[in-house]
């Protein structure tokens, strides 16, 4: 039973062990964090007000954050520095200077992209008005060809109803063949020769 005691308290000493080790183990993990929206934030050379000041941080430093004791964390600044402040004066967003710089660049590059993206769009719409306007003049041109040919065909069937309804012409083609069939005819048949009657 006491061995039983013995391993049971062995245990939970090792996981309390091991729950107090954790928390410092993540103490010691360096972060990228920023000075709060303070004005001015004053550093100490340890955790707290008694520990002499050793210089100042403006708003939306960006700073290292190293460790911290009670409610002050220990922080890297200007690459090998380190020093002390309240923890309340640690975020690890950026401040509002640095969100506000940082919207305006993307604001800017976006509002450049969408003037890029206008100026393609109105390019692309004179284009279009353009490639819209020859193709209306290709189809009223189109429809004057067609009404023209409409036209012509209608005068050549007009002419050649006209032609040959007129009775001169009628008659001039009548007395050409009938010439022509006349003076040819006795040519084409062979004649008889005298000779041939008196047998």
């Amino acid at each position: 039973m006491f061995r039983l005691f013995r391993s049971s308290v062995r245990s939970l000493f090792l996981l309390s062990l091991l729950l107090c080790w954790l928390p410092a183990q993540s103490q010691t993990e360096q972060k990228q964090a920023f000075i709060s929206d303070a004005l001015v934030v004053y550093l100490h050379s340890g955790p707290g007000n008694q520990y002499r000041i050793v210089g100042t941080l403006a708003a939306g430093s960006s700073v290292v954050f190293l460790s911290e004791d009670n409610d002050y964390a220990q922080i890297q600044y200007e690459e090998d520095k380190t020093a002390w402040l309240p923890k309340e004066h640690l975020t690890f967003t950026p401040g509002l200077n640095a969100q506000l710089s940082e919207l305006t660049a993307t604001f800017q590059e976006q509002s450049s992209r969408l003037n890029s993206l206008e100026q393609g769009a109105s390019q692309l719409q004179a284009t279009l008005d353009q490639v819209t306007l020859e193709r209306d003049l290709a189809v009223q041109e189109l429809e004057q060809l067609r009404r023209n040919n409409e036209r012509l065909t209608t005068e050549l069937n007009a002419t050649q109803a006209s032609f040959w309804q007129q009775p001169m012409t009628i008659g001039g083609v009548i007395l050409t063949f009938g010439l022509v069939f006349g003076l040819l005819l006795p040519k084409l048949i062979p004649s008889r020769r005298n000779s041939d009657r008196w047998m």
